[in-house]
């Protein structure tokens, strides 16, 4: 029998099996413990904190910010790192006044800073409140935005209501300004709701948010003195925020009366008479009422010797009391136009100044826009003021080509209108609108001086803007006795102007009748004008040659103004007392007309002498002008007095000239008086002439 070996393999199987299921079981638990550890070992997950979660911007701040943290943080070896705070701020919903930067981003260990910016001039006004949503990979959040907006103010604290200001002074204007004011701001004068200038432009003011505004203003010289006036301070950034004090009442005080222009009117029988103009300080027209007028304002002396007042009756008149022709130039040339644009104002500026014409005024108007056009006259002399509105009306409603400039040719051709002749019954002013500029006239200022003089012309310059030429208009205008008025734009230009026809009216005549006879020999007259306690510099005077005004004060004497050019088939004859015997309360004339007519009294506005008077016609044609009482001495005229008496208005003339006979009939006065016609004594009953009429050489038989 043999030895069969034992086989211990199947005793082996079962360790076997056993040691490979351990390992299996290490294995899988590895396997399982390495997973745990991925799965466990991983970033901190990001953890918002926002600070703070709301923001007050109150009334006055303008930009605030929160912070976004991440607060996660990395602890050992399961988090090894922190993972990044993603967010999104919603930016669609927020409202328009609101900007916020970043609106997005990622953080990790640095805070982010978000800006939130607003913008008051974009809210309502009172309490707004907002939120902002952030959107976050740690969650959501919001931020509570509070804004106030107050109304802002600005407030005028001085000058006050009715508070009164002179033209020379240094006056502050103060204001408070609440913090959403801008830093700068604009005043400005207003008449009568109209800008008429800058006080200040673009004014910084701000030293702090609470500061006042102050600016020191020096009331400027151009302002016509009235109660009408307004201050305003407004934001110069938003204009629709302003406030304004009314009525601001500003005086023009005489400290100085400059006498100028003396002219002498010296005339038969015995009229003493100086024509002059008063200007103040800043040489604009004095304008006073001649009935206040009292004996001490107006003092003569004929060779040291003062006079006897109660004899010789000494007489003020106003430029409205007597006759006065004025051309009106206009600067319708491209510089003008360009500079200015919109120049309706200029014209007017016109018609404002021909409607301030009395009806004994005359009128005329010239134009100038392109140098292959000599300048044009739109208006002869003319006291029909219509007439002269309606020539600047159509002119400047028209389609002009506007070119260079030729200025001073213009103001020749308004000069050469006037009579060669100088007439001391007539105040003549040329008015010229313009910046000055010329570039292509044949004449220069200094042509234009010269013939002024040679034709005793004042001219009154409006000159608009700033530039070289204005140097040159204030001499012409001091040159020939006229002024200057400046406007700095075309905007404030109309009021402006109404200076200068201020400064037209500030002309004056002193009339009284000399005892002196041939036989004393020449004389020396001193006339001195006390106005307001201040009185006139230099004197009137004159040497006068009694032998050569000698005459009859009880012969009155009449002359009458008549159109040179008729217009709208019509023609206004004025008639004219140039001197008044005692004890006149009658007149009784005689008008050889077949045209149609009308015999008008003059109003005293107008330098009449009878408006209170009674026109009527007798049975014989003759027409009788009467005192309301011709048995009350008070009614009578004044002894040596001057005016007009009426105007005859003729109708339906279709010629260029004609001619009208006229009588007058002494024989009414019983104590001798006589009236005969300027040049032609007469002693007969009845005084008669003929009145022409325009071109009226053909007609005079």
């Amino acid at each position: 029998m043999s030895y069969i070996p034992k086989d211990n393999s199947e005793k082996k199987k079962p360790y076997r099996t056993k040691k490979k299921k351990k390992f299996i079981y290490i294995t899988i638990a590895l396997i399982f413990i390495a997973i745990l550890i991925i799965l466990l070992r991983r970033d901190a997950p990001p953890i918002l904190e926002i600070s703070p979660i709301s923001l007050n911007f109150g009334d006055k701040q303008t930009e605030m910010e929160f912070t976004i943290k991440n607060t996660a943080k990395a602890e050992g070896f399961f988090r090894p790192d922190v993972k990044n705070l993603n967010f999104e701020i919603e930016n669609k919903k927020t409202p328009h006044w609101l900007t916020i930067k970043p609106v997005t981003g990622a953080i990790k260990e640095t805070p982010g800073k978000i800006s939130v910016k607003i913008d008051r001039n974009l809210m309502s006004y009172g309490s707004s409140m907002d939120e902002l949503r952030i959107f976050t990979n740690a969650g959501d959040a919001k931020v509570r935005i509070l804004v106030q907006k107050s109304e802002e103010r600005l407030t005028l604290i001085s000058p006050a209501a009715s508070t009164s200001l002179s033209v020379g002074d240094n006056r502050s204007i103060e204001w408070t300004a609440t913090s959403g004011v801008s830093e700068s701001v604009n005043i400005f004068l207003y008449s009568k709701e109209e800008k008429i200038g800058t006080i200040a432009d673009n004014y910084n003011f701000r030293k702090d948010d609470t500061s006042k505004g102050s600016f020191l203003w020096k009331v400027d010289d151009f302002i016509r003195e009235g109660d009408d006036y307004a201050i305003r301070v407004e934001d110069a950034g938003n204009p629709a925020l302003f406030d304004e004090v009314r009525p601001i009442k500003i005086l023009q005080p005489v400290r100085n009366i400059k006498i100028l222009n003396q002219t002498t009117d010296h005339q038969i029988p015995n009229t003493i008479q100086f024509i002059f103009s008063l200007r103040d300080q800043s040489n604009h027209a004095i304008l006073f009422d001649p009935n206040k007028v009292v004996r001490k304002n107006i003092r003569i002396w004929e060779n040291g010797t003062e006079i006897d007042y109660l004899e010789s009756h000494a007489l003020l008149y106003t430029q409205d009391d007597f006759q006065l022709q004025v051309m009106i130039v206009l600067d319708y040339s491209a510089s003008m136009y360009e500079k200015n644009g919109d120049i309706t104002r200029m014209a007017l500026s016109a018609k404002d100044l021909i409607e301030s014409l009395n009806d004994t005024h005359q009128v005329g108007v010239v134009e100038f826009h392109r140098p292959d056009e000599p300048p044009a006259i739109l208006q002869d002399f003319t006291t029909y003021k219509n007439a002269a509105i309606e020539a600047v009306s159509q002119f400047s409603s028209g389609k002009i080509y506007r070119d260079f400039s030729s200025c001073w040719d213009a103001v020749l051709k308004g000069l050469k209108q006037f009579p060669e002749k100088p007439d001391p019954d007539i105040f003549k002013t040329l008015v010229f609108l313009s910046d000055g500029f010329d570039n292509s006239s044949f004449n220069t200022p200094g042509n234009v001086i010269s013939l002024a003089k040679e034709r005793d012309v004042h001219i009154y310059i409006l000159g608009i803007g700033r530039g070289s030429e204005e140097e040159v208009l204030k001499n012409i205008a001091l040159e020939t006795g006229g002024t200057y008025v400046h406007a700095e734009n075309i905007a404030v230009f109309r009021e402006r102007f109404k200076q200068t026809i201020k400064d037209i009216k500030g002309q004056y005549k002193i009339k009284y009748i000399t005892p002196k006879k041939p036989e004393d020999g020449k004389f020396i007259v001193k006339n001195e004008i006390t106005y307001g306690g201040i009185t006139g510099t230099p004197l009137l005077h004159d040497e006068v040659e009694p032998s050569s005004i000698f005459g009859r004060t009880i012969e009155g004497i009449i002359r009458f103004s008549t159109p040179s050019v008729i217009k709208y088939n019509q023609a206004e004859i004025f008639i004219w007392c140039e001197h008044v015997p005692r004890y006149i309360n009658e007149f009784r004339f005689w008008i050889g007309l077949e045209k149609p007519y009308n015999v008008i009294l003059t109003s005293s506005y107008d330098g009449g002498l009878c408006q209170n008077w009674i026109l009527s016609k007798d049975p014989d044609g003759w027409y009788r002008l009467s005192s309301p009482d011709k048995t009350d001495p008070r009614y009578n005229l004044e002894f040596g007095d001057f005016g007009t008496l009426c105007k005859i208005v003729v109708a339906d003339i279709n010629e260029k000239g004609f001619a009208i006979p006229f009588k007058l009939d002494n024989s009414i006065y019983d104590m001798g008086q006589v009236f005969h016609e300027e040049g032609k004594r007469s002693q007969s009953k009845d005084f008669s002439t003929i009145i022409s009429v325009g071109n009226a050489v053909e007609w005079i038989p």
